[in-house]
């Protein structure tokens, strides 16, 4: 009978590295990674952890226009976050319109002067750089998000759902059967309309409602970019509670989908040793991210709004600025609310 329970012993102590074989095998297929990738990359983190106290970062969505109505890059939305050791994500917007004196240019301009430098590399450093000085935050990641890359996320997670709080409408949204098709026959605007209560948003509606600034909602909210911005932050705090939601995180197939996605479509410098950094010395769970965001206060009036509208355009060019030119105020805000020092 000893003999018997000692060969079962053996035989599952033998089958654990023939396991961990197996799921190692099946990750590097499912990832396009080597077999040792994960392995490394773990113990990597663990000895030389990167980003163990957490990290600020830069996220700029981007909509490139080559058509008809619009030929840009540059950034439709500007996010400053920041991500704790204990797993929570500050987001703080920028206006796009925010004026540079440094660089002559709005804030929305720091995406395409980035794109020509000779590497990724050089262009993520010019980002972080360049919103280092604007914030006095030490930006050491950049994450850049296109309208596609929320199209694709919005069909891999089933969309999203959020709270609209009032009836939005905007009647002069690009035509998108004109900008595929210019032509007299073809209406260059069309009309949308996000009602009020719970509104879900798929591959079907979330281009528009992360693009339309130039309607607004019932009570007379809503418009321009602030509108906007609203709509994004709402979009990204739906986005993070099914990401994280049990169902979701509970299937591997989920995960691996999204490991690939992120890999394979996303233009970022947040490593999988950055991840693993934080999981490896983090104090909660990832089911416990949660999300906090803000706005810099903006309008027309420098008494009480730390960015405002000037009374005369810049450049022939309609423009927010700080109170200040040494852009004091604005960071004294960021610091405060990602709760860092200057």
């Amino acid at each position: 009978m000893k003999k018997l329970i000692l060969a079962i012993i053996l035989f599952v102590i033998a089958l654990i590295p023939a396991s961990i074989f197996v799921v190692l095998n099946y990750l590097s297929k499912a990832t396009n990674t080597s077999i040792p990738y994960f392995p490394s990359t773990l113990l990597q983190s663990f000895k030389n952890p990167t980003l163990s106290s957490g990290f600020n970062f830069v996220m700029l969505g981007v909509d490139p226009r080559d058509d008809q109505l619009e030929k840009t890059q540059v950034s439709d939305s500007i996010i400053i976050g920041r991500l704790t050791q204990s797993w929570q994500i500050k987001l703080i917007s920028i206006p796009r319109d925010l004026w540079i004196y440094s660089l002559d240019s709005k804030v929305n301009q720091i995406y395409p002067l980035s794109q020509e430098k000779i590497s990724t590399q050089q262009s993520y450093e010019y980002i972080q750089n360049e919103f280092s000085k604007l914030t006095g935050q030490s930006v050491t990641r950049t994450l850049v998000l296109t309208t596609d890359n929320l199209i694709e996320l919005t069909k891999i997670i089933g969309g999203v759902d959020v709270l609209q709080e009032s009836t939005y409408t905007d009647k002069f949204y690009p035509n998108p059967e004109y900008v595929k098709n210019p032509s007299p026959k073809i209406p260059i605007y069309t009309t949308v309309v996000f009602p009020k209560g719970k509104l879900h948003l798929d591959e079907k509606n979330i281009t528009e409602y992360v693009r339309s600034r130039k309607g607004q909602n019932e009570d007379g909210s809503g418009s321009n970019d602030p509108g906007r911005i609203q709509r994004q932050q709402l979009l990204l705090e739906a986005l993070l509670t099914k990401l994280k939601s049990p169902d979701f995180i509970s299937n591997p197939t989920n995960l691996l989908t999204l490991y690939n996605f992120w890999h394979q479509k996303i233009r970022t410098n947040i490593t999988d040793r950055d991840i693993f950094s934080l999981i490896l010395s983090g104090k909660k769970q990832l089911l416990d991210l949660n999300l906090t965001k803000t706005n810099i206060p903006a309008g027309e009036n420098p008494q009480k709004d730390i960015l405002y509208h000037p009374k005369t355009f810049i450049n022939k060019q309609w423009v927010y600025i700080p109170v200040d030119k040494e852009y004091q105020a604005f960071q004294e805000y960021i610091s405060g609310f990602l709760g860092t020092q200057l």
